[in-house]
């Protein structure tokens, strides 16, 4: 097991689609245990962001525009998941926030910045196959244009 990367960098979000969502649909029964997000910004004013990870309740579908992924282990380089800034068809449906956020921030894009390192024993789980096999970040608030990231880290 290594662990992945994907970051969005100097991107600009929207409300209604992703920022990235790690997409373990290719085959059923892929695992990603999710062990880190992160988010930033780098506006020269300030603006008022709200950011959540969640479990989409209807998945993403059609050809995706894929994130650049990193491999920790220079033997293990090529990941079973996907993570992806959009799809073609159709983007994740989201329950409405706050509902099943399993985080949610409300930060100020004006060199803001945060980090959630979760508990080896309680990642969060995305397996294909298994509900929608997606994790899904999205912003409720917050669209300058390339002045935010976002990155998560995961195990497989």
């Amino acid at each position: 097991m290594t662990t992945f990367n994907s970051n969005n960098g100097q991107f600009t979000p929207s409300t209604t689609n992703d920022n990235w969502t790690l997409d373990m649909t290719t085959q059923a029964y892929y695992v990603g245990r999710v062990i880190m997000v992160s988010w930033g910004g780098s506006n020269a004013s300030s603006n008022g962001y709200r950011t959540r990870w969640v479990r989409p309740t209807t998945a993403a579908a059609g050809t995706r525009t894929v994130l650049t992924i990193g491999s920790a282990d220079p033997n293990y380089n090529t990941a079973l998941g996907i993570v992806a800034s959009t799809y073609g068809t159709s983007q994740a449906t989201l329950p409405a926030d706050p509902n099943g956020n399993l985080y949610a921030v409300d930060w100020n894009n004006q060199g803001g910045t945060g980090l959630v390192a979760l508990p080896q024993n309680n990642p969060w789980v995305v397996v294909g196959g298994i509900l929608t096999g997606q994790l899904s970040c999205r912003n409720t608030k917050g669209t300058d244009a390339s002045l935010s990231s976002y990155a998560v880290y995961w195990d497989e």
